[in-house]
């Protein structure tokens, strides 16, 4: 339990299985977006993709005991997260100000209604949301077994400035990335900036439940 980050033995594991499968993660994507609204990186379709594709890591890499109970919940998880779609804007309320406290903490006072930071703010807070509803499912999943999304919301809550900073790292790789790939003007744009920006959130928010998760599994 001391043990953090992608250090855990346990967040290893989901992390190695997650990079060695990318295939798995565009066929969630894929199959997220049909119907949908919002295809964007950060949209609810690739939200969900995101926390599936989390879910079938925990399943691929539980131990024999939790493995049925894991296996049943990625399973069933689109169905599960289809019927819980209403929570989201509930638990987006929950903790939409204690997001923008913490920007506020980490940014200086008024952060939270910059407009620039509004929409990364945004973004934080839906995922946030999708990860509680998330963690309430996999809970009942796992009943008669002891709850762990108390104890993982405080892990992750404990370490929002750790989060931004995963955040800030992914999209400077990926913005350099597309530079190295087309230019120093492949990242030039407001729109190919965002789309990038909103990526490395989910991206990272994945990454800080496999964390999550793993420190108190």
């Amino acid at each position: 339990m001391a043990a953090t980050r992608a250090g855990h033995p346990a967040a290893q594991g989901m992390l190695g299985w997650m990079q060695a499968h990318p295939e798995r993660l565009r066929a969630l994507l894929d199959d997220e977006a049909p119907g949908a609204e919002d295809l964007g990186p950060a949209g609810d379709p690739a939200v969900r993709a995101h926390l599936r594709f989390v879910a079938e890591a925990l399943a691929a890499t539980a131990a024999p005991a939790a493995a049925p109970a894991l296996e049943g919940f990625a399973r069933d998880l689109p169905a599960l997260l289809a019927e819980r779609e209403d929570r989201v804007d509930e638990e987006m309320r929950r903790v939409g100000e204690a997001h923008a406290f913490e920007a506020d903490l980490q940014f200086g006072a008024g952060a939270g209604e910059d407009p620039a930071m509004q929409g990364l703010l945004d973004r934080r807070v839906r995922v946030a949301a999708w990860t509680r509803v998330f963690l309430a499912a996999l809970d009942e999943a796992r009943a008669p077994a002891p709850p762990v999304a108390p104890a993982a919301l405080e892990w992750m809550g404990a370490r929002q400035v750790q989060l931004a900073d995963t955040i800030f790292a992914m999209d400077r790789r990926a913005k350099q990335a597309e530079i190295d790939r087309g230019g120093p003007d492949a990242v030039a744009s407001a729109e190919t900036a965002n789309r990038i920006g909103q990526a490395a959130t989910v991206q990272a928010h994945a990454r800080f439940l496999v964390e999550g998760l793993a420190a108190v599994l």
